[in-house]
């Protein structure tokens, strides 16, 4: 078939679409774009989880590297000349030492199990956002003692009865106020709330953050341990680099990088996130071709008429099957370009409104090959569905198609 002929067929899609009924056209697109939604969201939602996840343990429990203690060992031991050692590496942005305990909170009538972790803040603020995530009050300095910041949840609501509770908590304590905290070797000493925190990770904003400074005095000598060591990369250094380097510049202690570790405590929920991503966008996809199949054969059919007039005039039937083939191209372009404006907005959307849960936030996370493959596919299943019934109907007789 000759160029003038796709000419004419794609002329008379046109003019078919012009003259026909709008509702039913616009009802096409809007059926392809809603197809297409389908299609991105869930998948783009999970992708987002995962992503979440995977930033939020960067950002407040691992870094971009972690260095552990060797087997056998407790701690990382000989801290200062360790982290110098560190941050002299080539790609390094900064390393910092994290050290938890276990301990007790009392406010008034409340006791409340938690996590303490010291830290360098200083040296924090290089390898977490946790400083930018205060929602009162101000972040730590490196020689305070006797304050502390805690996260919203351990907080707690004063408008909330107890019992009513869905976490456990001090009960609405504000910046300013006294709390005990009694530690698991026994010191026990009161402490003024100086900030508190919200970053959405459950882990970060369950856990009381104490400085360097103040743990000594806990441990009632200098610290020159730590449990790990949380490292940032500089931008353009890949994880593995760093790793490698560390390991290759005499560092003892295990290094491990967030992939490494990611693929070992989430690396089967995140295969589940892929499986589960992998059967929507089949099902989406069988689920579009399907519906197109029946929109498309149902108006091809109510045209059988039309199609035995211009068979009679002399129409090629090639000409008449790529008519109302191309008239599903043309709505499914609109409808996928619709598609892609209504994810666009709705990615938009959840950036500022993210899925929030006590355990993490997301977003609908959508890349331009994410949204560049699903418009193929979503193509070629119009396409598909577009073209057997034109090319059955065109295959009638003159007079079957007149008498339809």
């Amino acid at each position: 078939m000759g160029k003038k002929e796709l000419k004419v067929a794609f002329l008379l899609a046109l003019r078919a679409l012009q003259r026909g009924s709008r509702s039913s056209v616009v009802l096409t697109v809007l059926i392809i774009a809603m197809c297409f939604t389908n299609m991105v969201f869930l998948p783009g939602l999970f992708n987002g989880i995962g992503q979440s996840i995977t930033k939020q343990v960067v950002d407040y429990e691992v870094g971009n590297v972690l260095v552990s203690p060797k087997s056998g060992d407790k701690y990382v031991t000989d801290l200062d000349a360790t982290l110098d050692l560190i941050n002299g590496m080539p790609g390094v942005e900064r390393a910092t030492p994290h050290l938890s305990k276990s301990a007790t909170l009392k406010y008034r009538q409340r006791l409340l199990g938690v996590s303490v972790r010291a830290i360098s803040p200083n040296d924090e603020k290089y390898v977490s956002p946790l400083y930018t995530r205060m929602v009162a009050g101000s972040y730590l300095g490196d020689a305070d003692t006797g304050e502390v910041i805690i996260g919203k949840p351990i907080a707690g609501d004063p408008t909330i009865k107890e019992e009513d509770e869905f976490q456990a908590s001090l009960g609405g304590v504000r910046v300013g106020d006294s709390i005990t905290i009694e530690y698991g070797n026994g010191y026990k000493k009161d402490y003024r709330i100086k900030g508190i925190y919200s970053t959405g990770w459950y882990q970060a904003d369950n856990t009381v953050y104490v400085t360097m400074s103040d743990m000594e005095l806990v441990e009632g000598a200098p610290i020159d341990y730590a449990d790990y060591i949380t490292v940032k990369a500089k931008p353009g250094y890949s994880e593995k680099f760093i790793k490698d380097e560390l390991q290759q510049y005499g560092v003892s202690q295990k290094v491990q990088t967030t992939a490494d570790l990611l693929s070992k405590s989430m690396g089967r929920a995140l295969q589940s996130f892929a499986i589960i991503n992998a059967v929507s966008l089949l099902v989406g996809i069988i689920i579009t071709t399907v519906v197109l199949f029946i929109v498309i054969t149902i108006k091809t059919l109510n045209s059988r008429r039309q199609i035995g007039i211009l068979k009679a005039i002399g129409v090629d039937k090639e000409v008449i099957m790529h008519n109302y083939g191309f008239q599903v191209i043309i709505m499914a372009v609109l409808g996928i370009s619709f598609g892609v404006i209504i994810t666009s907005l709705l990615a938009v959307y959840m950036t500022y409104h993210p899925l929030v849960t006590p355990e993490w936030s997301a977003t609908l996370y959508l890349t331009p090959l994410d949204l560049f493959t699903n418009s193929m596919i979503l193509f070629l299943a119009s396409i598909v569905a577009g073209y057997v019934p034109a090319w059955q109907v065109s295959r009638e007789d003159i007079q079957t198609a007149m008498r339809a």
